[in-house]
């Protein structure tokens, strides 16, 4: 992704308490218990019970759990956002399972994929030391460069949430931009209409192997059915047969460049 961002500002709300009769508050009726009556107005709301925390994802499926999501929230039909994350940060991982990566940095025309966060983190520092300044980093592939604001720091633009909504925002921003949804696809990438429509059209390609693998990203992006965040021996194998049902099919994903 190439293009800078567009900025929203923040509303703020401001809430109001008013008498409704216009005027000042009658007193209580009894004035002794004006005391109670104070400390529970003023007292502090019960906090909410504390939840577990959610069961953490393994690499392989925080991408596709991020976009699904990020999809849902930001009215982005058809998984086109799902497509675009295959076509940005596809791979097959060693136990066969194709997925989006989280942990992934493209710069200087070449895809890398990193085991851990902090090894693409790490790479991205000294990637920025040498002077290069055009990083594309995590599931959607934001462009560090175009756009400097998108996160406050590098874990951030590598966490697959945050990721995923920037990506959502910018593309549902470029849409009302250009009132079409194929000049958004293409401007995502590139602002140049040459790159831009091949992008669009890897994204096509993409978006049908999507709609026929749906099943199997859904079970990825559900996690593991064990306690532990890692898959069993059975699921990852169980996940690799699905894979391979339309990963190798004639709708065969289109990877980034080079990937293939």
């Amino acid at each position: 992704m190439r293009l800078p961002p567009l900025r929203a500002a923040a509303l703020p709300l401001l809430g109001l308490l008013v008498n409704p009769a216009g005027g000042a508050a009658a007193p209580p009726a009894n004035l002794s218990q004006i005391g109670v009556w104070s400390t529970a107005l003023y007292a502090p709301p019960k906090q909410p019970a504390p939840q577990p925390p959610a069961k953490a994802l393994p690499p392989e499926a925080q991408c596709i759990a991020a976009i699904l999501d990020a999809e849902k929230a930001a009215g982005i039909a058809d998984h086109l956002l799902l497509a675009m994350g295959f076509t940005e940060s596809g791979r097959r991982t060693e136990d066969r399972l194709f997925t989006a990566w989280p942990w992934t940095v493209n710069t200087e025309g070449r895809s890398h994929y990193f085991p851990t966060r902090d090894a693409a983190i790490s790479f991205v520092r000294e990637t920025q030391a040498r002077g290069v300044q055009s990083i594309d980093v995590g599931c959607l592939q934001v462009n560090l460069r175009w756009h400097p604001d998108a996160f406050p720091d590098l874990v951030t633009a590598f966490d697959p949430v945050a990721n995923a909504r920037y990506a959502a925002s910018f593309l549902s921003a470029l849409r009302r931009d250009h009132g079409s949804l194929e000049t958004a696809i293409a401007r995502y990438h590139s602002a140049q209409s040459e790159r831009g429509e091949a992008y669009r059209q890897r994204v096509t390609g993409n978006l049908r192997w999507v709609a026929g693998a749906l099943g199997y990203l859904e079970t990825l992006a559900a996690g593991p059915g064990g306690s532990a965040p890692v898959w069993t021996a059975a699921e990852r194998g169980r996940l690799s047969f699905l894979s391979g049902l339309f990963a190798d099919g004639p709708a065969r994903p289109l990877l980034p460049a080079g990937q293939n």
